[in-house]
């Protein structure tokens, strides 16, 4: 579906260079993202990341400019906090590469950002609890994540092991 060549995200840091899709009729984006009446047009990217922890920012910058291109700046924020935390998941707990799919879409009831994160990695995801010992240094990513988006969800993915999603709903600019 996507072609993507070699290039650079940051020092050292090899990513693939996205083939874009720009605004086509779709009716199977993905489940429930931009749900609603009208014709839905779609923005697609994909990048290949290595399994290294410098992945997280490459990452947050391919957002940035993702969303430049759209002209949606005001969802960088929380857009790139939420795909450092699932980039950082999937580094730390998975096995590389990463896949990071990027799409907007708009033409349903609201516009929305959706962000999908692959591995390899083999293991049960495990979601949000809000049990977190007061002690410990990390595991609050993903009560982040379910404070942020307005859905997400852990699965595992048929072909890359264990699947991260999030859509980030918005209203028209």
């Amino acid at each position: 579906m996507f072609s993507t060549t070699k290039a650079t995200a940051g020092p050292g840091t090899a990513v693939d260079e996205p083939v874009v899709r720009v605004p086509d009729e779709t009716s199977d984006l993905a489940p429930g993202i931009g749900a609603g009446r009208g014709v839905l047009t779609a923005v697609r990217e994909s990048h290949r990341l290595p399994g290294v922890l410098a992945s997280a920012s490459s990452a947050r910058r391919l957002v940035e400019h993702f969303l430049r291109r759209l002209d949606r700046t005001d969802l960088a924020d929380t857009a790139t906090l939420i795909v450092s935390e699932l980039v950082t998941n999937a580094v730390e707990h998975g096995h590389p590469p990463v896949h990071l799919d990027l799409t907007w879409a708009q033409g349903g009831a609201d516009p929305a950002l959706r962000l999908d994160v692959h591995d390899h990695g083999r293991i049960a995801p495990r979601s949000a609890d809000g049990r977190v010992d007061d002690e410990a240094e990390s595991g609050r990513g993903l009560l982040i994540v379910d404070h942020l988006a307005a859905r997400w969800g852990l699965a595992p993915h048929p072909v890359h092991g264990t699947h991260a999603w999030v859509e980030i709903a918005t209203v028209a600019p």
